[in-house]
């Protein structure tokens, strides 16, 4: 008889409390050590490069997940290639005037769905802001345009605060990667980089061991948010302040957390996993190093896939939440991680669907990212105190 193990739920246990993970387990292969800074993707990406027309039945696959759209896993983008002729011209010219590019179910997808009227679609995980169009009226004319997102999009998200008046600059500067970048936590599989040098990616040829030195002079601690990193030693980098990759003095480096790094300015090329959050985010509790005294410090410490949530909680005026609160069972064991919580109400939000299911089990009203951000109001009135 073919034995079956499944280890998932042990990984994933010791995960959340924050031991290291040394190697890979596989019963069908050699064991293999495990690298810490191999970004975290699949096999193979969803879609080609380029992207690929989607059916109607694949559009019904596309499932809602944070109100991101995600299909087999991995979070892709949608947009219409076909142009009426004198669109296709114009956003030549200024891709304003081009179609959108949609990263959220937002209202003219969720309408599209609803009645069936659907058109020609190419998916896509480029990231690059550059799309392949074409006219109508002469399709095998294409040429490749920078279209620019949809704004009813970033509205659904509230991405960066878009939804407050007077925030275009959300939409302006707008970057694809980093919009990518931004919501790494809610999918398991993510594509995988093109790999590249030391040398390539801007740094000097020692690096690795000027790395080494400066974070073992900090002794292993987050210039940020204080946390002690030596029994993870990987899950600290060494950031360049002034952003220039090859400037090793060392007044331009400072230590930071894997968590703290990639939300640096600039740092759209940073893969962290959602475990290695998870294992962050315990350490800074395990260690008192996890307050949340302000809005500001709210923003810091959490996932950054919750930052539209949390301006509209800011805005609403809500109490602050707890960040990254553990959940325990009777025996306290370790069964689920709330990315937002407010303990004295019993409520909390989560981005993972496991953790939302086992957090309701220990009596916990828990909430998914898609229903706060399509009523933040009604998040307010569950942890607002008892008149």
């Amino acid at each position: 008889m073919k034995l079956q193990i499944d280890l998932s739920a042990l990984s994933a246990a010791v995960s959340r409390m924050g031991l290291p993970l040394p190697v890979v387990f596989d019963l069908k292969n050699p064991l293999l050590p495990h690298d810490p800074e191999r970004p975290h993707s699949g096999d193979s990406p969803v879609i080609e490069p380029g992207g690929e027309e989607i059916t109607w039945k694949v559009f019904n696959e596309v499932k809602k997940t944070g109100n991101l759209l995600e299909y087999k896993g991995q979070q892709i983008l949608l947009y219409m290639p076909g142009h009426p002729q004198n669109r296709f011209e114009e956003a030549q010219v200024d891709p304003l005037n081009g179609n959108r590019v949609h990263i959220s179910f937002c209202r003219h997808l969720e309408e599209m769905k609803r009645t069936g009227n659907f058109q020609r679609y190419i998916a896509t995980q480029d990231q690059d802001g550059e799309f392949r169009i074409y006219s109508r009226q002469k399709p095998s004319h294409e040429v490749n345009v920078c279209l620019r997102v949809c704004m009813l999009c970033l509205t659904k998200l509230n991405y960066k605060g878009y939804s407050k008046p007077g925030n275009k600059a959300v939409f302006t500067y707008f970057s694809f990667r980093e919009f990518f970048q931004h919501y790494e936590s809610f999918f398991s599989e993510h594509p995988a980089p093109e790999p590249r040098s030391h040398e390539e990616k801007g740094y000097t040829q020692d690096w690795p061991e000027v790395s080494k030195a400066y974070r073992a002079s900090k002794d292993y601690i987050c210039e940020s948010c204080d946390v002690t990193l030596k029994r993870h030693r990987h899950l600290l980098h060494t950031h360049h302040v002034n952003g220039v990759r090859n400037d090793n003095a060392e007044g331009n480096l400072k230590a930071l957390c894997a968590d703290c790094h990639s939300k640096q300015p600039g740092h759209d090329h940073m893969v962290v996993t959602r475990d290695n959050r998870y294992t962050i985010t315990h350490l800074r509790r395990e260690q008192e190093c996890a307050d949340t005294a302000d809005w500001q410090q709210v923003f810091d410490l959490a996932d950054p896939g919750l930052n539209g949530l949390l301006h509209h909680l800011k805005t609403l005026k809500a109490p602050l939440p707890e960040v990254g609160l553990e959940i325990q069972d009777a025996r306290d064991a370790i069964v689920a991680n709330l990315e937002l919580a407010w303990p004295g109400r019993r409520v909390g939000v989560a981005i993972g669907p496991e953790d939302a299911e086992q957090a309701r089990e220990q009596g916990w009203r828990v909430f998914s990212v898609a229903q706060c951000l399509d009523s933040p109001e009604k998040l307010k009135r569950q942890i607002l105190p008892p008149a």
